[in-house]
Order: C-alpha cells, then sequence, then structure tokens
C-alpha cells in the first residue's frame, strides 16, 4: 500500500506511558488510564504508516526518548514535501511528536507540537486530544478540559470516540482544581 492509502486508514496513535498513568492505544485514539482502574490495556493495530507504527511502539515498549528522537525525524523528513496529503502527514507526525514529548515529561514543547498540529487542520480531534492528555499530565486541568471538550465536539457520531473522550473529560474533572 502507498503511503496515501496508509494515511486515509490511519486514525490515530498511541499515548503517553508514565509513571502515574497510562494510556491504551486504540484504533480510535488514546485513552487516559488512571492506574487503579479495571480499565483492561487493549492495543488494536491497523495500518498506518510505518514511523507512526515504530513511533507508537517505542512508546509501548518505554522507550521514550527514543520515540522522541524517532518524531523529530519523522516530522523533519516531512518539511519539503509538497504533496497534496502533505498536511496530513505533518499533522499526524506533530501529534506524534506530542505525544512522545508528553511521555518524557517535556510538556511545554509538547503543547507546542500539538498547537503546530492543530494549526495545520482544527478539524481533526487528536491532536486536542492528545494535546489535553499533555495539559492533564501537567496538572492544567482547565485546559486539558477545554481541549478533551473541543475533541469530544468533533467526534459525536461515533461511540467508540466519543467513550474515549469523555474517559479523559471524566478522569479530568476529577482533578479539579488546577494543581499547577
Amino acid at each position: 500500500m502507498n503511503r496515501k492509502i496508509l494515511l486515509i486508514i490511519f486514525i490515530s496513535l498511541v499515548f503517553v506511558l508514565t509513571g502515574q498513568y497510562t494510556v491504551s492505544a486504540e484504533s480510535t485514539g488514546t485513552r487516559i488510564k488512571d492506574v487503579e482502574s479495571n480499565y483492561q490495556k487493549t492495543v488494536l493495530w491497523f495500518s498506518e504508516p510505518m514511523e507512526i507504527t515504530e513511533i507508537r511502539s517505542l512508546l509501548q515498549e518505554g522507550k521514550k526518548e527514543l520515540a522522541v528522537k524517532k518524531a523529530r525525524q519523522y516530522v523533519a523528513s516531512l518539511k519539503n514535501m509538497n504533496d497534496p496529503q502533505a498536511e496530513q502527514f505533518r499533522y499526524f507526525a506533530l501529534n506524534a511528536l506530542c505525544a512522545a514529548l508528553t511521555s518524557t515529561g517535556k510538556i511545554k514543547e509538547a503543547v507546542d507540537a500539538c498547537s503546530r498540529a492543530i494549526k495545520l487542520n482544527a478539524t481533526f480531534w487528536q491532536a486536542f486530544n492528545t494535546r489535553g492528555t499533555a495539559y492533564y499530565v501537567s496538572g492544567k486541568n482547565k485546559q486539558a478540559l477545554e481541549d478533551y471538550r473541543k475533541a469530544l465536539s468533533m467526534v459525536q457520531g461515533s461511540k467508540t470516540l466519543v467513550d474515549l473522550v469523555q474517559h479523559n473529560i471524566d478522569l479530568a474533572e476529577k482533578k479539579k482544581p488546577d494543581s499547577k
């Protein structure tokens, strides 16, 4: 399959693997899991660009710094790409970079990467959800809730996506007010 078809099939990425929280990769996005939760970690494999698969796998293996390095390389490799799907590739590359940076605690840079993705395409929900998680991990629950709610407004009609984003909202609401 060529990259264009893989991108169309691509729906989401894995996210944060921190000591206090874990994330479950699903074909529809990421779900923060409170360590005390009974939610089972489920990984569904799906077609996606090879670079995104590698970054996701590195995060799942706990190789956070290497995931950041690979994500940075992927973003850089797309810099001069000019075909019609270039912005979509850049969007998902920046979203992956945001996820990887969040997993290493580089929240300011992670938020910047997600914000850049959102500037490329503010109609995709994934970077709002990912940036929300960066805010959540850093204790900025008000901002996390704003992003999660924006993501939720974009996924209406898909029960799986609504459930995923609503789960993140529920966790952020439990943490109110902002701890930082």
